[in-house]
């Protein structure tokens, strides 16, 4: 009867945390079920940010919406990167995620409004994540002595910026504002700082990490999708102009998609990141303007639906999305690891998604005569031919190293 024994009562009830050594003794992880149900708060976080930038467009609301995708951003690679180093199957691990969440979906409560009135209360819910990760990083460190320089140097890193977001509670903008980006700042300088104690630690999941981003870049991608149709279903009639510029956005996204997951994350036993931490570093910081970059293009499509003739600042927010999607996965690709049967030739590949990214750049500067249906058009453009060369050189490939293989 042993095989009928729950996941559950195979582990203590409460485990103490120890550092993950599976990738290192070949054993491939998983992206647990309790990971997915996390990352869906996110949705609702993301979800209030575009909603934001897409009611804000401006230069202002853009600086405003990077400050603050930059908070959820990392409110989720905190607990991202604590799983990577120790997971664990006990109750622990469930509670400890459920605490996880509450202050995040306070941040996705107050993110509506985060700059103006209630940028107070999402402030503290930015420092409540923080102070649960940090808690996690030195009970990490207090049963792993290895860990610790690491723990100790994140405690301290991360306190600068939790200290920093609760003073700002007390001052009025734009100084708030100017702290907040002093705190996030050290939150992103301060994994930099242990990379020479991180090199004597067991290496991070690669076969873990990259599916579980692909799975955030998927949450974005949907919640993209979710504001096109949105935006289609709010028009007062659903005209036949309304519904090809609907179906020009969806288009975007999907070649989104198939640029990211045909040249980055196609399946994680090809697309790994190169050994060594400073490409895992890059390669996963590089994931921040790309995420930050689509949830943009779908703010982007929302406001070009709402409108008959596109102002400049609306043209480009759309634009400069794109370009900024089609630069990071450009820029990820350099950090990847390139077996001997890649098929994608690095220069060609990278090549195109700069150009593209600067074509989409020159339709915010020159595109103002097209028209919202004709920006839409021109800006698939450079997508399409990521698309198309991708197709070409994997369907020309032997048919093991399809993407249609590796899927099945």
């Amino acid at each position: 009867m042993e095989h009928l024994k729950s996941p559950m009562s195979e582990n203590q009830w409460w485990q103490r945390p120890r550092l993950i050594t599976a990738d290192e003794s070949g054993q491939e992880r998983k992206v647990s079920w309790l990971e997915l149900f996390y990352d869906l708060i996110f949705v609702i976080v993301i979800s209030e940010l575009s909603h934001y930038l897409s009611a804000h467009v401006s230069f202002a609301g853009a600086l405003g919406y990077i400050l603050l995708f930059v908070a959820a951003w990392w409110a989720w690679i905190g607990g991202t990167f604590y799983n990577a180093r120790f997971e664990t199957k006990d109750i622990s691990y469930r509670l400890i995620t459920y605490v996880q969440i509450l202050p995040v979906a306070a941040m996705a409560i107050f993110a509506h409004d985060a700059v103006g009135n209630t940028a107070a209360p999402f402030a503290l819910a930015y420092a409540v994540v923080r102070i649960v990760i940090i808690f996690l990083w030195l009970r990490g460190g207090w049963h792993e002595p290895r860990f610790r320089p690491v723990s100790n140097r994140y405690a301290i890193g991360f306190s600068i910026s939790v200290l920093l977001f609760v003073t700002s509670v007390f001052v009025p903008p734009p100084l708030r504002f100017a702290l907040w980006g002093c705190g996030l700042l050290c939150d992103l300088v301060t994994p930099i700082m242990t990379l020479a104690q991180q090199a004597r630690l067991p290496r991070l999941s690669n076969s873990k990490l990259p599916e579980r981003f692909g799975l955030f870049v998927i949450i974005v991608l949907g919640e993209a999708i979710v504001g096109i149709i949105r935006g289609v279903a709010q028009q007062e009639s659903l005209t036949f102009v309304v519904a090809v510029r609907g179906a020009l956005c969806m288009a975007l996204v999907f070649g989104l998609w198939w640029v990211y997951f045909d040249f980055v994350a196609r399946h994680v036993e090809f697309r790994q990141p190169r050994p060594g931490l400073w490409a895992m570093l890059a390669w996963g910081y590089l994931h921040l303007p790309l995420v930050m970059g689509i949830a943009a293009v779908g703010a982007g499509a929302v406001n070009l639906l709402e409108h008959e003739i596109l102002n400049a600042d609306g043209r480009w927010l759309i634009t400069a999305a794109i370009a900024t999607a089609l630069f990071a996965i450009g820029l990820i690709e350099l950090t990847l690891r390139r077996d001997a049967d890649e098929p994608t030739d690095l220069q060609v590949s990278f090549t195109l998604k700069i150009a593209g990214g600067l074509l989409a750049l020159a339709l915010g500067a020159w595109g103002a005569g097209l028209g919202p249906t004709g920006l839409l058009i021109a800006l698939f453009l450079p997508l399409l031919i990521q698309m198309v060369y991708g197709a070409y050189v994997w369907f020309r490939s032997p048919a093991a190293h399809s993407p249609l293989a590796v899927d099945s």
